[in-house]
């Protein structure tokens, strides 16, 4: 972010609240109500697209 030139404050601050934000389990129909295909991790994301990374 620093390299984007964002702010050093501002990359402080995000990653703090990324360090400190509480755990949620939180899963809604937003995703498939919208794409008609069920959300998914970004882990089976991942998995799914590693070799268009590659």
């Amino acid at each position: 972010m620093l390299a984007d030139g964002r702010p050093a404050a501002l990359v402080e601050a995000l990653l703090a609240s990324a360090q400190t934000r509480p755990h949620s389990d939180l899963v809604t129909s937003t995703v498939e109500r919208i794409t008609g295909t069920p959300s998914r991790t970004f882990r089976r994301w991942a998995a799914d697209h590693a070799d268009a990374f590659r």
